[in-house]
């Protein structure tokens, strides 16, 4: 797949031809809890990552436009793979382990089925039930926060930076035994190809990271 749009332009055939390589998924790797997600994901950062390389070292002025305008379609149409796969392939029961002390238990976590998923990042729902009533100095809290981050089998994370999540489509107030979804983003699901779990860490973890 590497390279298809630079070698034919962009063509109708060219794209077609790049959409059938992704769409069936022959080579794309496959993760036991987030599909191929990862494998799209990083199948058209490798491509990127060449064109982006090219149009660095490029020194003509109509390559450079035209490498730049072969870019912006390519990560048009990894978003659009990324959707349509999620589409037709829900990432649901997405494994996780809470070591944070937070005031609510983590029941579920899925990847969001419409909203914000992309070749860059992956959007999660987590629904969690609050466990305490969530309070500020002033009285209840109207949002709350958690901190993840995703690991492969030996712990190790996989990504560059950790993620944030909070209350989703509900501004509170937060009382003990609410159910309520936490929505969130990780950067980087081409990285995630050994992904194992999901870890909620602490919020001192989250900040020696940042």
């Amino acid at each position: 797949m590497k390279n298809i749009l630079q070698k034919t332009g962009l063509t109708i055939i060219g794209i077609s031809v790049l959409l059938l390589l992704v769409g069936c998924g022959g080579e794309t790797s496959s993760n036991e809890y987030l599909g191929k997600l990862p494998g799209i994901a990083k199948e058209y950062s490798e491509d990127i990552d060449g064109l982006k390389k090219d149009l660095k070292e490029s020194t003509d002025m109509a390559e450079s436009f035209s490498l730049d305008k072969e870019i912006d379609l390519l990560e048009e149409e990894s978003d659009k793979a990324i959707e349509e796969y999620l589409a037709s392939n829900p990432s649901t029961d997405i494994p996780f382990e809470q070591q944070g002390d937070y005031q609510f238990t983590v029941k579920e976590v899925s990847v969001h089925p419409k909203y914000s998923s992309s070749a860059s990042r992956l959007q999660f729902i987590a629904k969690v039930t609050i466990t305490e009533d969530i309070k500020k100095s002033f009285g209840f809290a109207r949002d709350f926060f958690a901190y993840i981050k995703s690991v492969d089998k030996e712990g190790k994370s996989l990504t560059r930076r950790y993620g944030v999540m909070m209350n989703y489509n509900n501004r509170g107030p937060f009382k003990a035994n609410m159910e309520v979804e936490m929505a969130g983003s990780l950067d980087g699901p081409a990285d995630m190809v050994t992904f194992e779990k999901l870890v909620f860490v602490s919020k001192e973890e989250y900040e020696k990271q940042k």
